[in-house]
């Protein structure tokens, strides 16, 4: 029936002057056909008689519906207490203000050992196959009712690679899908690290670039000695991406070949000179970096990762430069050196190759988790988006710390402006004390400038109220108090900032009323 329909589509897009057609069909509907066919000539009019007719039959004329096998097994039942309510969920997923508190919801949700409303399950499965970074959080509260429903839709099923379902088939390893084959090679990372390097290895010439960097990605977790072998074949991987993935894994493990070769080439680029003698600090001279790169392009750097053409609008040099700054953690700088972080970035300020040696150690500093290079490139770095990846790195209460004295500052003072922005970095809710601390800036800044002044920082002041503690929310609101009256030209934020502590006040407190509850009824 499909094929009739197609046919006919296709002779109305490309015209019935090509041709006589005929079209038949079995049973009672090719009768009906073949007596419309022989009671009009006219080929268009048979065409659009024909066309009434099988669309009818095609929207009306189906059977029911069979299931080829038996019913699924029903749903395991859930220990868990399901939250009464999704107002909350609606009003998130409603208004665009509200949308960034969704991450807050659901891990609340989790914290609390409560489950999300039946009946947003649909919504929630929907939503996480559209936003994988939601997928784990929301996978994690949909409840046993939520597992059994996405094991229903082969368009949801996939999202069950992150589901805790316990110990995973190893025949999803030949049959499953991308994400499940993910999911098993993981699960055997954890219980048997040399065997998931094996398994890799046996299919590693069958997959895909892009799948051989996701697998490849696996042995991120507690890369080792046993791993070098296979990632050292990696380093001859057609992809220059895969190359490049395999000579980082390499650069964290000790006594590897790219991880000495890297060291053996920067200690050969980079030469180190202090100031010699009183007089020398008398004149005020300073350590000196000295950085001597080669003319040309050595092919057998790419034996560690190194890619020979730059970014656009980037130098050559400055590029292998970069590269191979970012396999060498940090730390041996100051090891050899003997200077701390702080001092070692002070010393190359307004050097030749600042930006790129900066960029260097950024990227190394990303690579190797290292937190007192991160902090020191934060305090030294003027761009509050060119680091956002560094304060991933440092503990929430490091992050608060860094921030607390320069917004205690005078709102045009150049460290509280940098110190402002960087709040949007700061994705954690804020401890009690940290968050007076912010609440006192927002008051300095509507106190001492204006809205026209301070455009840009819309922003960041909405994204303050998703992060503020809320149980401060009694203190700003009587804060903001003047602010809230039309006369206040910061009227319209700081009725937006206090919607949404309020909002998040209620919502926090519905969840813990349902934890409350749930413990009253005696669920665990």
């Amino acid at each position: 029936m499909i094929e009739l329909w197609n046919d006919l589509t296709r002779t109305a897009l490309l015209g019935t002057e090509r041709g006589t057609r005929t079209w038949d069909a079995p049973d009672a509907l090719g009768t009906l056909l073949s007596g419309l066919q022989a009671q009009e000539t006219d080929a268009p009019v048979q065409l659009l008689r024909c066309s009434a007719v099988v669309g009818n039959f095609v929207q009306a004329g189906r059977l029911p519906a069979r299931l080829a096998s038996a019913a699924p097994s029903p749903a395991a039942p859930d220990p868990r207490p399901a939250l009464g309510s999704a107002r909350h969920l609606r009003l998130l997923l409603q208004d665009d203000r509200l949308k960034t508190l969704l991450p807050e919801w659901l891990a609340l949700l989790a914290e609390h050992g409560l489950r999300a409303p039946e009946s947003s399950i649909p919504t929630l499965l929907g939503l996480a196959s559209r936003s994988p970074d939601l997928r784990r959080a929301i996978i994690a509260v949909i409840g046993a009712k939520g597992l059994w429903l996405a094991g229903q839709s082969p368009e949801w099923a996939p999202l069950l690679s992150v589901a805790d379902l316990g110990r995973l088939d190893a025949a999803l390893w030949e049959t499953g899908t991308p994400e499940q084959r993910l999911a098993y090679l993981a699960q055997t990372r954890r219980e048997a690290p040399a065997q998931a390097v094996e398994l890799l290895a046996a299919v590693w010439s069958q997959e895909g670039a892009r799948e051989r960097r996701k697998l490849l990605g696996v042995l991120s977790d507690a890369s080792g000695p046993a791993d070098v072998a296979f990632l050292e074949s990696a380093l001859a991987d057609r992809s220059k991406d895969v190359r490049g993935d395999a000579a980082g894994l390499l650069a964290r493990i000790p006594g590897s070949t790219v991880r000495t070769r890297a060291v053996e080439l920067l200690d050969g680029w980079l030469g180190f000179e202090s100031g010699t003698g009183l007089m020398g600090r008398l004149k005020g001279r300073k350590s000196e970096l000295s950085v001597t790169l080669p003319e040309d392009w050595d092919s057998a750097w790419t034996t560690i990762g190194i890619h020979e053409k730059p970014p656009k609008g980037m130098g050559r040099k400055a590029w292998w430069l970069e590269q191979l700054l970012g396999l060498v953690d940090p730390d041996h700088w100051v090891e050899r050196w003997q200077l701390s972080a702080p001092e070692i970035l002070r010393m190359v300020e307004g050097h030749a190759w600042q930006g790129t040696l900066l960029a260097g150690w950024r990227r190394a500093t990303r690579h190797f988790g290292n937190g007192a290079w991160a902090r020191a490139l934060i305090a030294g770095t003027v761009d509050a988006d060119a680091d956002a990846a560094l304060w991933a790195i440092l503990p929430p209460s490091e992050q608060e710390d860094v921030l607390t004295q320069p917004l205690a500052m005078p709102s045009t003072d150049e460290p509280f402006k940098r110190a402002f922005d960087r709040l949007g970095h700061l994705g954690h809710r804020w401890s009690p004390s940290f968050s007076s601390v912010v609440r006192q800036a927002c008051l300095t800044l509507f106190r001492e400038q204006t809205p026209d002044a301070n455009y840009a920082r819309y922003a960041t002041l909405r994204q303050v109220a998703a992060h503020l503690d809320p149980g401060g929310y009694q203190a700003m609101e009587h804060d903001l108090g003047p602010h809230l009256q039309a006369s206040s030209p910061w009227q319209r934020i700081a009725t937006e900032m206090l919607d949404t502590l309020r909002f998040r006040n209620d919502m926090i407190q519905a969840i813990e009323s349902a934890r409350i509850e749930s413990n009253q009824r005696g669920t665990p």
